[in-house]
């Protein structure tokens, strides 16, 4: 039996990784000021993915784990995660010199197969793409064992 292989990170990877000074956070419309200071702070950080981008993840009430995308050279706030996940099964992992992310967990606001079916609220593997300041789903799979390094 043979199977596809999961993307790989070097297959996505972006030069250089920005490690100039990064600017002030834009504030966002309608933010509360405890995620503006959030966000102000993990603005400081290092680039962590897609060359000039900080994920920047957090709590989003009831165990749930949520996370923003940041651009380290413009102080703004670019995107989130396709999701919201449960805290409890929750993982990602990135490069800071890769578009590509994985993230692993229970999604909380339902997921659609590629036809536009509902899927079952279960543990999957993701990898998503990140262009254009958006997620493109690449692969997912149920969780049924760890994937392979």
């Amino acid at each position: 039996m043979a199977f596809a292989a999961d993307p790989d990170f070097k297959d996505y990877t972006v030069t250089p990784v920005f490690t100039g000074t990064h600017p002030a956070l834009v504030p966002q419309e309608n933010s509360s000021p405890v995620m503006e200071q959030a966000r102000a702070q993990a603005l400081k950080g290092k680039v962590n993915f897609a060359g000039h981008y900080i994920v920047h993840q957090f709590g989003c009430g009831g165990g749930a784990i949520c996370a923003e995308v940041l651009d380290a050279r413009t102080g703004e706030v670019v995107g989130g995660l396709p999701n919201a996940y449960d805290g409890s099964t929750f993982a990602m992992l990135h490069h800071p010199d890769s578009r590509l992310i994985f993230i692993t967990g229970v999604a909380l606001d339902g997921e659609v197969d590629a036809q536009g079916n509902s899927l079952e609220s279960v543990n999957r593997y993701r990898y998503y793409e990140f262009v254009n300041n958006e997620f493109r789903l690449l692969t997912m799979t149920d969780a049924e064992s760890p994937p392979l390094e």
